[in-house]
């Protein structure tokens, strides 16, 4: 083997071992500048030597060069299809038929929605990929596949044989998903239908950056032959695969079928919650050595079966859209449909999200659309079923309104922004509305003031404003006459209202609906302020907070510059209101707007250089731009360096940080 050769696989495999040791275990043991200097290195070897270029190396991670086509593979062992049932009755069934008596139990996993593809090792390092195709022949994805950056290119030689093949799922997270199809919309592209297509098309990119840039993830599950595995059943197989470095689903041990049912509702209930797609539960003999006993039919096993879960994605008709408005104005198309069951929840409307969007899908009233819910949230339509149909004639075009559906004022479309909105800030419909996010558990946490309570004690003018919550104890007799009010809840409402009124600052801010502060920022502005510090705050001020932008800043001087909420604010005070706020974090804002970028070995830890930055209000990021203010550098600095000196950025060493700090004290 020549030096070069040797070099190559020297540098690939420390990478690989580094990569795994800071994104996978947190404990990195290369500096950034050491890694960003020997993958310079590497990429020149594989520029200068093209033949050296392996499917392992860490290179493969950001995509290689784009291909003519997809290769078949032949697999080395057929990758089976599994029977489908519905009901744990027919799991029950399926088992029954082995006619054995079963003693090692049952794995249950969860079935993940993607694309099947398998995995080849040799010698621990990372030489094939396949799609599934028909169980015995697939197409090779291997570029492809080396950009999915939880696959581990390279493995504990140790602990496996010297030709090894993992099957598993490539799919894409709920939140890469959206993220996608709201780039491929802003662009005038059709969005995917679901993650699903999203991840198999991706896969399928003829050039590997492009799937790269798509965040797919790996679940392993299982592997071509356990032979020479330290491992007898499927659940240590879990466990080394862990090891390894991979992903595997969640799963759950029974000892019977019998206890099936109470998995399927738990894993129905918490679905929505995955961040990532299931469409079953795959129920398998949890020991090998069953297993082989069971053996397979021609194209199934007989050792396991998939249970379907209920649909997620359906097809149904647009009848109508309304128009609904929110506590900030905004007026919101909602689909009504043509009544469907989707994850045994009947679901008769659905989120347009706005005109625009509307527009871009293609819909119109009649139009076949494909629903899709995802969670305990409103189910959205997420395309046309059809993208060659089109509206017939004008009685089917989806028309906006010009004034607002509850109070008819007239709407207004603000520069750059997509949204209609009613300015009205007495519209009843927002009153609702705000009276609800109010109360809601993020906020206040009023337990038993929920949407209808609050839009029934606002038909009555009983609540008119958020402070009005304060004073329904005294309509508590007027109460407990109506129709499902008795003394006992009348009284635990009263009682959670009371409780309500002491209430940590982040959840106030939060609560009052401020426009552009959510959770996260409620939280920062809670560290920095009293309520009344924050009343008095400037924008200039509020600028010096990271994340806070002018957007922000003028939202929340413009809230508590109306007169209007500061009269709601000091309602509640009257009211007994006790605010609980969090212990203060020292602050300055001597670094205020400064972006600082930190390379190399230093003489602490890089964590406690960025805290005392940001404790100063400055900022720390990962890369040298035109923005950064100043590179703190130290020995080794690596690339960094090189593009600060090119951009002409000031560059400090320690010393010249210290001075930094001792002229801004």
């Amino acid at each position: 083997m020549s030096d070069i050769k040797v070099r190559y696989e020297e540098l690939a495999t420390l990478l690989n071992r580094a990569s795994a040791a800071y994104y996978r275990d947190d404990t990195p043991f290369l500096s950034d500048a050491d890694y960003d200097m020997k993958m310079r290195e590497l990429r020149a070897l594989e520029a200068e030597h093209p033949e050296l270029a392996a499917p392992w190396s860490p290179t493969m991670r950001v995509g290689w060069q784009p291909r003519d086509g997809f290769k078949k593979v032949t697999h080395p062992r057929r990758m089976m299809s599994l029977e489908d049932a519905f009901s744990a009755d027919e799991v029950a069934a399926f088992f029954e038929r082995l006619k054995m008596e079963l003693r090692g139990g049952f794995i249950i996993e969860q079935k993940i929605d993607g694309l099947a593809v398998s995995l080849r090792y040799r010698d621990g390092r990372f030489v094939q990929a396949a799609t599934r195709g028909d169980g015995e022949i697939g197409e090779e994805v291997t570029q492809n596949v080396a950009t999915v950056k939880n696959i581990p290119l390279m493995l504990d030689a140790a602990l496996v044989p010297a030709e090894f093949e993992v099957r598993g799922e490539v799919y894409l997270p709920e939140a890469s998903f959206q993220k996608l199809n709201s780039d491929r919309l802003a662009a005038g592209e059709q969005p995917f239908a679901n993650p699903r297509n999203a991840a198999a098309g991706s896969l399928r990119q003829l050039d590997p950056k492009v799937t790269a840039g798509r965040d797919l993830k790996f679940f392993a599950y299982g592997v071509g032959t356990v032979e020479g595995l330290a491992a007898t059943r499927q659940s240590e197989l879990h466990a080394l695969l862990r090891r390894l470095g991979f992903s595997t689903p969640e799963f759950h041990l029974v000892d019977t079928i019998d206890q099936l049912a109470p998995v399927i509702e738990k894993t129905i209930a918490a679905r929505g919650e995955l961040g990532y797609d299931i469409d079953g539960l795959v129920i398998k003999l949890d020991s090998f050595a069953e297993q082989e006993v069971a053996g397979f039919l021609t194209r199934t096993p007989r050792w396991a079966i998939a249970y379907k879960l209920p649909a997620q994605e359906k097809t149904t008709i647009l009848n109508k859209v309304d128009w609904q408005v929110g506590r900030t104005g905004v007026v919101t198309p909602v689909a009504r449909l043509e009544p469907i069951e989707l994850m045994g929840v009947t679901v008769e409307n659905a989120t347009l999200h706005n005109m625009e969007e509307i527009e871009r899908k293609g819909l119109y009233l009649g139009a076949e659309v494909f629903v899709r819910r995802a969670g305990d949230v409103i189910p959205e339509v997420v395309s046309t079923a059809n993208t060659e149909a089109h509206c017939p004639s004008n009685e089917c075009v989806i028309v906006p309104p010009a004034v607002c559906p509850v109070c008819q004022s007239p709407l207004v479309k603000e520069d750059e922004k997509v949204a209609l909105r009613c300015p009205n800030i007495t519209c009843p419909a927002r009153v609702v509305e705000s009276i609800i996010h109010f109360s809601s558990r993020k906020g206040f946490n009023i337990d038993g003031l929920g949407d209808k309570q609050v839009e029934f004690f606002h038909e009555k003018g009983w609540l008119k404003s958020v402070a009005d919550i304060f004073r329904l104890k005294d309509w508590s007799m007027w109460l407990m006459g109506q129709k499902g009010w008795g003394e006992k809840s009348v009284y635990n409402l009263l009682d959670a209202i009371e409780k309500a009124k002491t209430v940590k600052f982040q959840n106030m801010l939060f609560a009052l609906g401020i426009p552009e502060v959510g959770e996260f920022m409620a939280g920062e502005l809670a560290k920095r302020y009293t309520l009344d510090e924050l009343m008095r705050a400037t924008e200039a001020e509020l600028l010096t907070i990271d994340g806070v932008g002018g957007v922000v800043a003028k939202a929340i001087v413009a809230y508590f510059g109306n007169e209007v909420n500061r009269r709601e604010i000091e309602r509640m005070r009257a009211e007994g209101l006790t605010i609980v706020y969090p212990e203060k974090v020292a602050f300055d804002a001597s670094f205020a707007g400064l972006i600082f970028v930190i390379t190399g070995e230093l003489s602490k830890p890089r964590d406690e250089f960025k805290a005392l930055i940001e404790s100063k209000g400055g900022r720390v990021t990962g890369s040298v731009s035109k923005k950064t203010s100043f590179v703190l550098a130290g020995t080794d600095p690596g690339s960094k360096l090189d593009k600060a000196k090119e951009l002409g950025i000031p560059i400090l060493d320690e010393a010249g940080f210290n001075a930094l700090l001792k002229n801004d004290s």
